[in-house]
Parts: C-alpha cells; structure tokens; sequence
C-alpha cells in the first residue's frame, strides 16, 4: 500500500521512484501462483494517474462568465487549485463577446486560446497551452448544459530547486447536463498523455461517466460547484513502456467532493476501484481518499 499526501501527489505524479518495466513475475517457488497483471510500482503509477484523472472529471461542470475560463483547469499537477486565475495567465477569448442566444451563463461557442499563460511561483513555474472551447449543446433552452472540448491542452510545471519537469496533454470532450441539485458528466474517448520526471510517458484512453450530487440541493451553479458526492464508472485503456492494460472503473463508496480543498485532488472521502488486465491476469487497483490531498494505494 502507497500513502500519498499533499506533496507526494505531485512526486507520485512524476513516475520518477522507478523506471517501470513488464508485469512482475510469479515466484519461483510458486510455480503455479498467478502473474498479476500489474507490478506493485506499476499499480503505485496507474494510481497516481488515475486521482488525476478522477480529479479531472470536475472540470467542464463550471464555467465563468467572468472570465471566461473552465475552473479549476490545473489542480491535478499537484499543488494549490485554480492557477488560471493568477493576473499572470490571462488566456484569449474568442469571439469576444461571444453569442449568447438563451441568455444563460453558458455562450453559444466561445474559444479559451492559453498560449502564453506562464505562472511563475516560489518553487515553480506552471505553463498553460493550448485551447478549450466551451459550446452550449443547447443554446436555445436556459439550463445548465455545457461542452468542453480540449484539444492539445496541455499543462506543465517546471520545479525550479529539483530541475524536475512533468507534464500533461489532453485532447477529447467533456459533456454536463443537469439541474442545480444533480449533474451527469461524461468523456467519450478522452486522450491524455503524461511525461514524467524521468521523461517516460503514458497515455490514457477513457470512456468514463459520473453523476454529481450536491450535498444541498440547489447549490450547484454554473459558475461554482458546491461540495457532493461523485460516482464514476467506466472503461479506459492505459499504457505504459509498449504495455497496455484494460481497465473497468467504478466507485464505491462514491467519492466526496470537497469545496474547500485547496489542494488536489479535491476528494476528502470515497474509493476509486480499477481492475487492470493484461494477457488474461488481472489486478485490482483501489484508490482510497482520506483527506483533501491525501489518499492510499493499493494492489490486489
């Protein structure tokens, strides 16, 4: 079991530990044990991706009239959230101002261009690229519809004490729909791509769906999310170092969505589950939240 905090979400995120390799083998005095489909280092990895990605699915259920821009875009690199917001990125609109047919807080079809948006920190330098579009499905009906689409949005940091630099590129489309109690969310053929520390990559294609439930009914807008409840399920690949694994995922108990949290990822409660096979053996990734920022790993 791997207990990752605040700070070792981001080196987790890294894959530096280990250069991973293939799947550990059974032991030699076991002859007949079963190989599991993934190595204790490998499962340590799929973890840490995994919390991003779980993280991720918040994005895209928030949009600000204001600013324009997707909340909470960067969290998953580790660190304190919302550093769209820094005066330091102040990424393009276009057009501007958009179309707003229904009047809602969602536009007709609206570009967020990041090129340029460098955020210099004490201990990092985050750099934001690439485009979000947001596009109301329903732009002659007022409610609480909104796509995303990403396409080679990437964020990065850069540690400037370590020299250590990671990063992640995401390409796919994020669909919400729902009231001011309950949203349905869901990524259909969702790329992302991470570099690690050591400059190995992976990749994650998922076809993923949740259910948001604020914990107060009616607090959900379109320009913040309340505290609630979180159930994911669905189906993805991974890969890693020319291997590839299947991977069935669902929550139980659901997650718990904090608010409050400042750092990511923002679950407080709840457990991610992952059964990842490859080459006909399998094994069971569980990812347990225990405070903002804070959760376990483990394999079986």
């Amino acid at each position: 079991m791997q207990t990752i905090s605040r700070h070792a979400f981001t080196t987790a995120f890294l894959g530096a530990c280990v250069a991973l390799g293939v799947a550990a083998c059974s032991s030699a005095n076991s002859p007949t044990s079963p190989t599991p489909a993934l190595s204790q280092a490998q499962a340590d990895t799929l973890g840490a991706d995994l919390a991003n990605e779980a993280d991720a699915m918040v994005e895209g259920a928030t949009f600000s009239s204001t600013s324009g821009a997707v909340l909470n875009p960067a969290p998953t690199l580790g660190g304190s959230a919302n550093p769209t917001f820094s005066p330091q990125c102040q990424p393009t609109l276009s057009p501007l101002p958009p179309t707003n047919s229904d009047s809602d807080a969602v536009p007709d079809s609206v570009r967020i261009d990041f090129s340029g948006c460098v955020i210099s920190r004490p201990l990092a330098t985050i750099t934001l690229d690439g485009t979000v579009d947001i596009i109301d499905p329903t732009p002659d009906v007022t409610d609480h519809s909104v796509k995303t689409v990403y396409t080679n949005f990437s964020r990065s940091v850069q540690r400037l004490v370590s020299g250590r630099h990671w990063s992640l590129l995401e390409n796919g489309i994020r669909m919400v729909s729902g009231s001011s109690s309950e949203l349905q969310r869901s990524e259909t053929g969702f790329h992302t791509e991470f570099t690690y520390g050591d400059g190995s990559t992976a990749t994650h294609d998922r076809t993923w769906n949740s259910i948001f439930t604020a914990d107060q009914a009616g607090t959900i807008k379109v320009d913040s999310l309340p505290s609630g409840t979180v159930s994911i399920t669905g189906t993805s690949t991974w890969a890693r170092n020319q291997n590839s694994w299947n991977l069935s995922v669902t929550t139980q108990p659901n997650l718990h969505y904090n608010a409050d949290c400042t750092d990511a990822p923002r679950f407080d409660a709840g457990t991610l589950t992952a059964v990842a096979t490859r080459n006909g053996a399998s094994t069971t990734v569980t990812i347990q939240y225990t405070a903002c920022g804070q959760y376990t790993v483990t394999r079986s």
